[in-house]
């Protein structure tokens, strides 16, 4: 494999991740049977993780600026391996936190978390700190559409692929889907007037998106000419599986595989992952299960 370059551009969260043998009901209180995992989160962020993992070099755009996060959260995308370039660097910025309750019954997981602000910042010293001619292809999962648009719009011009994230449809999807080479999306993203995958498939190919499939967890992968199975394992925590299906697929997408074997192979990934707690534990036990 030839080391390859990634761009990835999207949101930073402060997980705080919970596991219990059944979800709580309202007004109760549950008692997990251990400390709860504190890691940083998000779409953008565990691909960029997961791309590193399979041996990319990840740089990662984001937003986390100056809180009693900021240290934390450094020294752990570090620890990955993952270059962090914080366009709110030096500024206060809340952070984006998000509690998570896992049942490790069944690997389901309840998320509570918020959206990030509108940015409200000169964004042309973190746009012009990047330099799109190192890099192999640019990922973004929607979120900060001030930093994601122009920076897919560079990419365009200077013929490299953009790769998508489509957990839900968002306002700044008309922006974006023009400049998206290949889409990986959940089913909860509806584009407006569509009832149907086969609808969807037609409004994001008449955005102009080359390659899209729909992911819907343990079920298989929907593409426009079938499905890609996905593997049977013991799940206990599904928490970043999609954004770990992301990362893989930078990874076989920039190797050079066609998008639909780039796929299957990320698929393997992101099951394995899926058999550990934790959006991130699954990397130590990587070797040997990498498909060839």
């Amino acid at each position: 494999m030839v080391e390859k370059n990634g761009l990835f551009v999207g949101l930073t969260t402060v997980d705080i991740q919970y596991f219990v043998d059944a979800h709580p009901h309202e007004d109760s209180k549950l008692k997990a049977d251990a400390a709860p995992l504190v890691l940083p989160g998000g779409p953008a962020a565990n691909a960029a993780i997961a791309f590193a993992a399979l041996s990319g070099h990840a740089d990662f755009l984001s937003c986390v600026g100056q809180n009693e996060f900021s240290d934390f959260v450094t020294i752990a995308f570090e620890a990955k391996n993952v270059k962090l370039i914080d366009a709110m660097q030096a500024l206060p910025y809340h952070p984006i936190m998000a509690t998570v309750i896992t049942n490790v019954s069944n690997s389901k997981r309840t998320i509570v978390t918020h959206h990030p602000d509108a940015l409200d910042l000169k964004i042309d010293k973190p746009l012009s700190s990047v330099d799109l001619t190192d890099y192999d292809f640019v990922f973004t999962d929607g979120f900060y559409p001030e930093l994601a648009v122009p920076l897919c719009k560079m990419a365009r011009e200077n013929g490299l692929p953009v790769l998508f994230d489509g957990g839900s449809w968002k306002p700044q999807m008309p922006e974006i889907l023009p400049l998206v080479d290949v889409a990986v999306c959940s089913a909860n993203f509806i584009p407006p007037g569509c009832t149907t995958y086969k609808q969807i498939f037609e409004a994001t190919r008449n955005f102009g998106v080359s390659h899209m499939a729909i992911s819907r967890g343990s079920e298989p992968i929907i593409t426009p000419t079938g499905t890609i199975p996905v593997e049977i394992t013991d799940a206990v925590d599904s928490l970043g599986a999609g954004d770990v299906l992301h990362g893989a697929l930078c990874f076989y997408y920039s190797q050079g595989y066609e998008f639909e074997e780039a796929l299957q192979k990320a698929s393997i990934i992101a099951t394995f992952s899926t058999r550990f707690r934790g959006a991130q534990a699954w990397i130590e036990y990587l070797q040997g299960i990498l498909p060839e």
